[in-house]
């Protein structure tokens, strides 16, 4: 199980590598773009689907990591208040649920993927896939990433990974840039 946990991983960092070079991408298309509609005064038509299909992408790359991490927003109020082995159990009733809606929308963004292969994007003239595409893809690996956390939460707790850090609200330095451990 730690080689599918470190495998998982390696995955995780790999797509946040690729979030990376998407932004990267699009903040050069979308600079491109109002520089030649502005500058220029010659808007270029191309830039508009460009940043639609590098923004679908890097959203869903990014869910995938936030997923990963456990980084999720979440109001645990009511489950820190729980006793015994309640919370542990509520949490893991929480991964089940949206594991089953990360599949049903895996399903539902392939069959839709698959329905549109053979339509165009009307400027670049790819398939309308590559844009609905990013929600299958990511949805299929969060529903991976949620099962091997719900498997790990209840057989292999020594492998856990703790959820995304909990900012104190009673801390004035919480939330600021350079407030965290040194």
């Amino acid at each position: 199980m730690e080689k599918v946990v470190r495998v998982v991983d390696r995955l995780v960092d790999i797509l946040e590598t690729v979030a990376g070079v998407l932004m990267v991408g699009l903040t050069v298309v979308v600079i491109t773009a109002v520089v030649s509609r502005y500058a220029l005064q010659v808007p270029l038509r191309t830039t508009t689907e460009m940043s639609g299909l590098i923004f679908a992408w890097l959203v869903f790359l990014a869910a995938i990591s936030v997923t990963h991490k456990q980084d999720n927003i979440a109001v645990t109020f009511f489950r820190d208040k729980l006793p015994g082995p309640l919370p542990a159990i509520s949490e893991v009733a929480m991964k089940v649920l949206m594991l089953g809606f990360s599949a049903v929308l895996a399903w539902s963004s392939f069959q839709l993927t698959t329905a549109v292969m053979d339509q165009r994007l009307p400027v670049l003239q790819v398939s309308t896939a590559w844009l609905n595409g990013s929600v299958a893809v990511a949805f299929t690996l969060i529903a991976v990433i949620l099962l091997l956390q719900i498997v790990t939460d209840i057989f292999f707790r020594h492998l856990r990974k703790p959820m995304g850090e909990v900012l104190d609200p009673t801390d004035p330095a919480a939330g600021q840039i350079g407030s965290g451990p040194q």
